[in-house]
């Protein structure tokens, strides 16, 4: 059976990184409302990112854009997704998603509006609110945050959160791995996949 999904991992900042200028039209007015909301949160823009090495022809379009708060402890993204339903070109799917993050000693704690995203290790807790609001959202994660006794990591400068988002990204790959979710493709399993990749725009 072939793969369900597919492409190069584990994905890296740098594999990632792109300028705006690489992300859509349909990207810019998808996500116009929530940018906007972060930034009135306080958040400022580190980053712009775009998935380029995927082998799954259902995925038309994506990006994202990174934000840190003002005290540099609280990470967060907007990600737009768009997917192609299998039998029927025509017919796509678009997602917002919407996601707030502290770092700590012994783990992580995010809260987000998206239903699947996230496959969170052990020690990453996820909280999953059905909302549309960054507002709200965020709101509720400073609530939960208060009650914790540690301060979130205050990640120093963009190179720090790099390091921490390239790390937390080879651990769940390799987690994923060891349970079996990620197998390796051969080379002809991966030369099949890219043919049957709709051409670019």
């Amino acid at each position: 059976m072939p793969p369900a999904s597919a492409g190069w991992m584990p994905t890296l900042w740098s594999d990632l990184e792109c300028t705006k200028e690489d992300l859509s039209e349909r990207f810019w007015k998808a996500t116009a409302s929530c940018r906007q909301e972060y930034q009135r949160l306080g958040f400022t823009e580190c980053g712009s990112s775009k998935a380029t090495r995927l082998l799954n022809p259902m995925f038309g379009d994506n990006g994202s854009i990174t934000y840190l708060d003002e005290t540099r402890r609280h990470f967060g993204q907007v990600v737009y997704t768009l997917v192609r339903a299998p039998l029927l070109s025509a017919v796509v799917v678009e997602r917002v998603t919407i996601v707030f993050t502290a770092v700590f000693q012994s783990g992580s704690l995010s809260y987000t509006n998206t239903k699947s995203a996230f496959d969170p290790l052990p020690k990453q807790e996820v909280v999953r609110l059905a909302t549309p609001d960054p507002a709200f959202i965020y709101q509720r994660f400073l609530e939960h945050l208060r009650q914790r006794p540690e301060p979130p990591h205050r990640f120093s400068d963009q190179s720090s959160l790099q390091h921490w988002f390239d790390s937390n990204q080879i651990e769940t790959f390799e987690d994923r791995v060891r349970r079996g979710l990620f197998v390796r493709m051969s080379d002809n399993e991966v030369e099949l996949a890219q043919h049957k990749l709709p051409p670019l725009a």
